[in-house]
């Protein structure tokens, strides 16, 4: 049995965080139902912008989508809101990232469904909030998570470049804010009997990612002035470079217990003995010094030595992955981070597991992202539409079968 099972979601958005957020409650038995409007969600096409890799395969869809019925309604019509209002009478969750307004406008504000239905758990989500002057804003993960909560600031090098931003990487993380606070809905539910309000947004899920210096200034620190690589004040900071041209990051924030060990595995340079680097203060005053005798002991070998070194000597590092290495590496095959998923149009693929596990609970195997509509005349017949009923809605345009 799936931990969701007998669970019914109604998701009403677009793009990636809202349906993400469903995509997990999906991968543990809940029944999620896709609405979409006749043209479709925008993210059925999202891997056609030239920025994003070439494929055949609406790969950005098929992630946040799979497991899920899709209905496409034309709200905007009376007979297509009430179609909606009825499936929403008939639901444990309603999930949107409609801004105020298109709510106002469709009768989908939670005081009209939780009219209809009092059990009813809202979840919505926003890119700014539901207040202040810049609610109403459009939004996207990149402009509002990334830039507005600094992260991208920390990022970027003192000539103001950073490479573009991984699609849905602000959206993934905050989806699982609201997956959150929907189960922290549904078990108070048990409770009390009744449904919740409860949201999050793009900018309070981007501040929370970069929380410590954001408390960091609300606590009045001291920050340092960004530096050119050749200025660094820490030597475990800045990136090398293997003989082979791969990258290597450290992440060496325990100085006095992994300095001898990171001696070691550098080996032949006998730092350990070196008055220049005697301790942390020592090690900063010098870390040019440093910094250049690292960049050339990594130079002199390939990334595969120093990944048997450093492993060898336990040594927090990455050395920075393509993606064919990332899809093929056997860690996260063996933490059950990609899953098998047969799709009726392009095979045997696999897919990107939600980061939430139970033990002894299996997911729900996932399957294909519903095509636009696919499941609209299921759904109708679910909710005690006729058949005659039905076919005079899909002629009218009321609502779409694919």
């Amino acid at each position: 049995m799936s931990l969701l099972d007998g669970i019914r979601v109604v998701e009403a958005a677009s793009m990636i965080l809202v349906p993400s957020a469903a995509a997990v409650m999906a991968d543990f038995g809940a029944e999620v139902i896709k609405v979409e409007p006749p043209e479709g969600d925008q993210n059925r096409y999202l891997h056609e912008l030239p920025t994003l890799p070439d494929s055949e395969i609406p790969y950005c869809f098929l992630v946040d989508n799979r497991g899920k019925k899709g209905i496409a309604l034309n709200a905007k019509d009376g007979d297509g809101r009430a179609i909606l209002h009825r499936l929403v009478s008939t639901a444990d969750v309603f999930m949107t990232n409609y801004r105020a307004a298109a709510l106002a406008r469709l009768r989908l504000g939670y005081e009209e469904l939780a009219a209809l239905n009092p059990r009813l758990v809202y979840a919505s989500a926003t890119g700014f909030g539901e207040a202040g002057p810049e609610a109403q804003k459009p939004a996207y993960d990149t402009v509002v998570y990334w830039s507005r909560s600094g992260l991208e600031s920390s990022l970027l090098a003192l000539d103001g470049t950073l490479g573009p931003i991984p699609a849905g990487s602000g959206d993934h993380p905050s989806g699982l804010a609201l997956f959150g606070a929907v189960m922290l809905a549904l078990f108070a539910r048990e409770r009390t009997g009744r449904g919740f309000d409860v949201s999050t947004s793009l900018l309070a899920s981007g501040a929370w990612a970069n929380a410590s210096t954001i408390q960091a200034q609300l606590c009045d620190a001291t920050f340092h002035a960004k530096r050119p690589r050749a200025e660094a004040q820490s030597f475990g900071a800045v990136y090398y470079t293997s003989r082979d041209g791969r990258v290597l990051k450290f992440a060496l924030v325990n100085p006095g217990k992994l300095w001898p060990m990171f001696c070691r595995a550098v080996g032949t340079l006998a730092l350990e003995d070196d008055p220049r680097f005697a301790d942390p203060e020592a090690r900063r005053r010098h870390a040019a010094e440093l910094i250049a005798l690292l960049d050339r002991a990594f130079a002199e070998h390939d990334a595969a030595y120093w990944k048997e070194r450093l492993e060898a000597h336990d040594i927090p590092f990455a050395i920075l992955p393509t993606y064919p290495e990332i899809a093929s590496d056997p860690q996260m095959a063996a933490s059950g981070v990609f899953l098998p998923l047969d799709h009726p149009r392009f095979g045997r693929l696999a897919t990107v597991s939600s980061p939430i596990s139970v033990a002894g609970v299996p997911k729900t195997p996932p399957r294909a992202a519903p095509a636009l509509g696919q499941h609209t005349r299921e759904v109708l017949a679910s909710l005690g539409y006729s058949a005659a009923e039905i076919e005079d809605l899909l002629a009218r345009g009321v609502a779409v079968q694919g």
